[in-house]
Order: C-alpha cells, then sequence, then structure tokens
C-alpha cells in the first residue's frame, strides 16, 4: 500500500509543477522574446508545452492511482478477493477491477498473491509454512516458541528439548 501511495504522491506533485509551469513559460517565452534571450525563450516553450500536455494527463493519473489504492486496501484490509466482491466494497466497475487487479500483480503493489479461477489466492509456498508457533511443552505445560528452521526447541521453564519431547510421545 505504501508503494501506491508514494506513486500518487509523485503524479500530483509533479503533475501540479507542472501546471505551475505554464504561466510561468508564458512569462518566460515573453520576456525571452522580447530581450533576444535564446535559452529564456526555449526554456519558456518547454514549461509552456508540458504544463499543457504532461500536466492534466499526470493528474489524471492520480485519480486513477486512487481507485487502484482503494481496490488494493479492499483486499488487504477488506479480505475481498473476487473481483465481483471488491466492485461492491468500492464502488468501482468490476471490469476496472479486473484491470487495477491486474496491474497491482504486475506492478508489485499487490504482493503474495495469484489471480487463479476467478479470484485471488494467497500463494502459499513452503517458506510460508515455516513460521514460528507455540505449543504446549509436554513435560510442564508451558507455552514454548518453536521455530522449524532451527529444528526445534527448548522450554524456558524445566530446559526439555521439544524435539525430544516429540519422539518420546
Amino acid at each position: 500500500m505504501d508503494k501506491i501511495k508514494k506513486k500518487i504522491r509523485t503524479f500530483f506533485g509533479v503533475g501540479l509543477a507542472l501546471l505551475i509551469g505554464l504561466p510561468a513559460g508564458i512569462v518566460m517565452t515573453v520576456f525571452g522574446a522580447t530581450k533576444s534571450i535564446t535559452a529564456l525563450l526555449v526554456i519558456g516553450i518547454v514549461l509552456i508545452v508540458a504544463g499543457f500536455y504532461a500536466g492534466p494527463v499526470l493528474l489524471v493519473q492520480v485519480g486513477e492511482k486512487k481507485k487502484l489504492g482503494r481496490v488494493i486496501a479492499a483486499v488487504e484490509n477488506q479480505n475481498l478477493y473476487t473481483a465481483e466482491e471488491i466492485a461492491a466494497g468500492t464502488g468501482i466497475r468490476g471490469k476496472a477491477v479486473l484491470g487495477y487487479i491486474n496491474e497491482a500483480l504486475q506492478k508489485g503493489y499487490l504482493t503474495g498473491y495469484k489471480w487463479e479461477n476467478g479470484r485471488l489466492e494467497l500463494i502459499r509456498s513452503r517458506k510460508q509454512t515455516w513460521e514460528k508457533s507455540t505449543v504446549k511443552c509436554p513435560f510442564c505445560g508451558a507455552p514454548v516458541s518453536v521455530d522449524p528452521q532451527q529444528g526445534g526447541a527448548v522450554c524456558p521453564y524445566c530446559g526439555a528439548h521439544i524435539k525430544d519431547a516429540e519422539q518420546r510421545q
């Protein structure tokens, strides 16, 4: 979600700067032409063109990226995984939602998911299933944090090896 927020801020900032550059470019062009300062004239023309054409395009993209952000938020915060659910939850048309999901997956805004059978599915890899968990020590009953990547744990209360305890049962 942070990636898309950063993209929105960038598009907004650059678009706004280009729109502000439009009147500045007009002034620079006038002074450059009347005072025969070629560099000022060229910079003014570039600012006019960029402000007139690129500024509005970037500001329209801000709106599109905000819709993309709403789709991402619907998946991450509301646990909506089909295009229909996301469309109903965000008020964005279903076809547009599919496009936003595709963009979010391709550009890495939405990680850990894949589009399969008409819905977003959580990618389950071996690494994800190897998470720390808490188990009850079979000897004293205390909670023990077990890390499968380390091959077991030692109970902090009675000193029993959890891997050993599993073998004795």
